[in-house]
């Protein structure tokens, strides 16, 4: 199978004040925010301990840009030496691209970082670092926001190992909750 990565799907940066970048992004360059989430205390996520993050978008996406906080007792990190890019996406074209990736990454020794879903965006996903280990995550299956802005409920981070997840289960289970928000909403 000939894999490629569809788009870049959004950026992560890692910023010293949530709340002034949330401004900066939405009343200067028009995005929207999408929601904010604070990290459990005992999350470790996108390979460093974060804080806080803000999902801001352009489009339907839940996100294209995600902006995070550090945690400054992060051992062998300075949290101000840690600002700017924090990781880049890539959007896969379907669950058996993004899992064809995974197997080539193994295959050929590149290093893996943690493979997820929940959270913001639900997106079933997976972090590996380049050469210079830059941190990237390879995901499919983002949430859109619907025509009222709000984005669905989701169930918490959790590891994943995506060899054995059940993609349509979790297709299921989305349109489901979808169903029954429709309902509540009526």
């Amino acid at each position: 199978m000939e894999v490629a990565v569809r788009s870049i799907g959004h950026v992560g940066l890692a910023v010293r004040d949530l709340d002034v970048a949330v401004r900066f992004y939405t009343e200067q360059l028009g995005l929207s925010l999408t929601e904010s989430f604070t990290y459990p205390d005992d999350e470790v996520g996108h390979g460093v301990r974060v804080v806080a993050g803000a999902f801001v978008r352009i489009d339907e996406t839940h996100h294209r840009m995600s902006i995070f906080v550090l945690k400054g007792d992060v051992p062998g990190r300075d949290v101000v030496g840690s600002l700017g890019l924090h990781h880049l996406a890539f959007e896969l074209g379907s669950p058996d691209e993004l899992l064809a990736l995974y197997r080539r990454f193994k295959a050929n020794g590149v290093r893996i970082v943690s493979a997820r879903r929940g959270g913001p965006g639900n997106q079933p996903r997976f972090y590996a670092e380049d050469p210079d280990g830059n941190l990237l995550e390879f995901y499919w299956g983002i949430d859109k926001i619907g025509w009222d802005g709000v984005p669905r409920e989701y169930p918490d981070i959790e590891e994943i190992d995506i060899e054995r997840f059940d993609f349509d289960a979790f297709v299921a289970k989305r349109a489901e909750d979808a169903g029954t928000a429709r309902s509540v909403r009526r």
